[in-house]
């Protein structure tokens, strides 16, 4: 009976301790959104998408032989898809949600000590060094994809051999 008494009460303390992690007020989240310059990010982010898109294309169609017609409606596609990602993913749509999975994610305290984090020397130059760490990254994965592209067709067409062998 003792057992059963201290593992409720254990059970009781642990709940009123996770009770006391207050989940994150917007207040103090747009306080971290400010901090880390996220508008910004997400701004320079959206505003690098048609020229990686443009990019993307012409590695894409590099040994195509377009006519002009099929050329200038490839050229107009890039400035499309970068509208339509900064209409769907600008900051106005995204900040709402932002918000709701860091009120989720995080509690009060935890996101008072990244706004401390971010607005020491170090916080500060993560925030200043991340574009160009996801600039990298980007390029980086870009290399990978077609680098990879050809090894996926090559096992596409491998298994549709194995495939139509098996018939």
């Amino acid at each position: 009976m003792k057992t059963l008494q201290t593992a409720l009460v254990l059970a009781l303390a642990c709940l009123a301790l996770h009770a006391a992690a207050a989940p994150a007020s917007d207040a103090v989240i747009e306080e971290l959104m400010e901090v880390t310059r996220s508008k910004s990010l997400m701004d320079g982010l959206n505003a690098g998408m048609e020229p990686m898109m443009r990019a993307m294309m012409a590695d894409a169609v590099k040994n195509e032989q377009l006519t002009p017609a099929q050329q200038r409606a490839f050229d107009r596609f890039p400035a499309k898809f970068a509208a339509v990602v900064r209409e769907e993913m600008g900051w106005e749509r995204m900040k709402p949600q932002m918000l709701a999975i860091y009120r989720e994610v995080f509690t009060q305290e935890e996101v008072e000590g990244q706004i401390a984090f971010y607005r020491s020397p170090a916080g500060q130059a993560v925030i200043d060094k991340m574009p160009q760490v996801m600039q990298k990254t980007m390029a980086m994965s870009q290399q990978q994809a077609r680098d990879l592209v050809p090894r996926l067709q090559a096992a596409m067409k491998e298994a549709l051999a194995e495939a139509k062998a098996a018939e």
